[in-house]
C-alpha cells in the first residue's frame, strides 16, 4: 500500500495541478513500453520513430530500463496550477544531486539493493527488481548529478518539441475540464469524497490517502497533496519530488476523445463530402492541422485545405493558442452532422 500522510488540516491546502513534464513523461513511458496502454496503439504507432537517435538517448534510457519505478526527479512537483514548461525543466535541472542520487539507486543497481518495504510483495525472496544503470545514463553521470539533470532537462525539452507540443493544447482542455468538473463535485460534496471518484484503486480514511499497490511506502506531504490528470495514466501514479512533497496523477475524465479513432462516417446528402465529414465530426474536441493530419493519415496541407474551405463555410471557428491554431466545429456544423447522418459527439471517457 503506498500512503500519503493527509489529515484534514493537509487536506485543506491539498490542490489540483496541470504539469506539462508529467505528461511527458507519462506518454514516453507509454512509447517505450506500449503493452501497459494498448488504448494508446495508433498513437504509438504514429509517435514512437520520434525517439531513435542520439539527442534523447538518456531520456528514453531512463523511462525504458527502470524496471519498476522511474526516478522522481524527471517530474518535480509543480509550485503552482500550471507552470510554464521553461519552470518545470529549470526545477529538473535544479535537483538537489543527493536526492538524484538516491532515485538512482532505488531505480538501477547502485549500491546496496532497495529495502524490502520497497519492493513487489509478489516478487521472490530477496530479489532485487532493479535493472543495471544504461550506459549512455552511466556516461553523463560521470560528470556529476547536475550534469544529469542540466542533460535531462534538455532532453525533455526536446522531446517535448517532438512528442507533444503540437497536440498539447487539445490535450490540455481535457485537462483543464476534469480539474474544473472535480472542483464543482468538491463543492457540493466536500474535499474528502475527491479521492474515491478518481480511481477505484484511491480511497482517504480521515488521516491518510491510500493507493492500493504492492509495495509499502508512506510519504510525508507536508504541503499537501497535489493531483494531476492524465491522458496517459491507465491507473493512478506517484511522483515524491523532493522531501515532503508528493504528486499523484490519475486518469483523466474525457482522455477518450484523445484516443477514440476519428469516426468515419458517411454523408448520405453529399453535401460535406466523405473527408471533410469526418474532419468535422473529430472537432468536437479543439486541434490543431497536425494533429488532425496523424488522427487522420492524411498530409497537414490537405488538411489546411480542407480547415480553409469549412472556416469559410462558418462550420469552423479558429483561434491562436501559443504558436499553434486550433479549429473547433460551431454549433452550425455539429447540426449539419446531425442532418447528413453523421455522428455529431465523440466518446467522453
Amino acid at each position: 500500500m503506498i500512503t500519503f500522510a493527509v489529515d484534514a488540516e493537509r487536506l485543506t491546502r491539498s490542490r489540483f495541478a496541470i504539469s506539462r513534464v508529467a505528461e511527458l513523461t507519462t506518454g514516453l513511458e507509454v512509447l517505450t513500453h506500449p503493452e501497459r496502454a494498448p488504448f494508446a496503439a495508433g498513437w504509438v504507432a504514429q509517435t514512437r520513430h520520434r525517439l531513435a537517435g542520439p539527442d534523447l538517448a538518456v531520456l528514453v534510457a531512463l523511462a525504458e530500463c527502470a524496471t519498476w519505478y522511474v526516478p522522481d526527479f524527471l517530474v518535480p512537483v509543480p509550485a503552482e496550477y500550471e507552470p510554464t514548461l521553461a519552470a518545470e525543466l529549470d526545477a529538473v535541472a535544479a535537483m538537489p544531486p543527493d536526492l538524484v542520487r538516491e532515485q538512482l539507486r532505488l531505480a538501477f543497481r547502485i549500491g546496496p539493493p532497495p529495502p524490502e518495504a520497497l519492493r513487489r510483495t509478489n516478487s521472490a525472496p530477496g530479489r532485487d527488481p532493479r535493472a543495471p544503470l544504461p550506459t549512455v545514463v552511466a556516461d553523463v553521470l560521470a560528470a556529476g548529478e547536475s550534469a544529469l539533470t542540466a542533460c535531462v532537462a534538455e532532453q525533455l525539452d526536446r522531446c517535448w518539441t517532438l512528442v507533444l507540443a503540437d497536440s498539447w493544447p487539445a490535450l490540455r482542455r481535457i485537462l483543464d475540464e476534469d480539474v474544473r468538473e472535480r472542483a464543482a463535485l468538491a463543492g457540493r460534496t466536500g474535499l474528502a469524497e475527491i479521492f474515491g471518484s478518481l480511481h477505484p484503486t484511491l480511497s482517504w480514511d480521515g488521516a491518510r490517502v491510500m493507493l492500493d499497490r504492492p509495495w509499502r511506502i508512506h510519504v510525508d506531504v507536508t504541503p499537501g497533496l497535489v493531483l494531476t490528470p492524465s491522458i496517459f495514466l491507465p491507473s493512478p501514479a506517484v511522483w515524491t519530488g523532493r522531501p515532503g512533497q508528493g504528486m499523484l496523477g490519475y486518469p483523466a475524465l474525457g482522455r477518450g476523445r484523445v484516443w477514440a479513432a476519428p469516426e468515419r462516417a458517411a454523408d448520405r446528402t453529399g453535401l460535406l463530402g466523405l473527408r471533410r465529414t469526418a474532419l468535422l465530426a473529430d472537432l468536437r474536441t479543439p486541434r490543431s492541422t497536425t494533429d488532425l493530419a496523424a488522427r487522420h493519415q492524411l498530409s497537414p496541407a490537405t488538411v489546411s485545405y480542407h480547415l480553409g474551405r469549412l472556416h469559410q463555410a462558418g462550420l469552423v471557428a479558429r483561434r491562436q493558442s501559443g504558436h499553434s491554431v486550433l479549429y473547433q466545429r460551431t454549433d452550425q456544423a455539429a447540426a449539419l452532422l446531425t442532418a447528413v447522418g453523421a455522428p455529431a459527439t465523440g466518446a467522453d471517457d
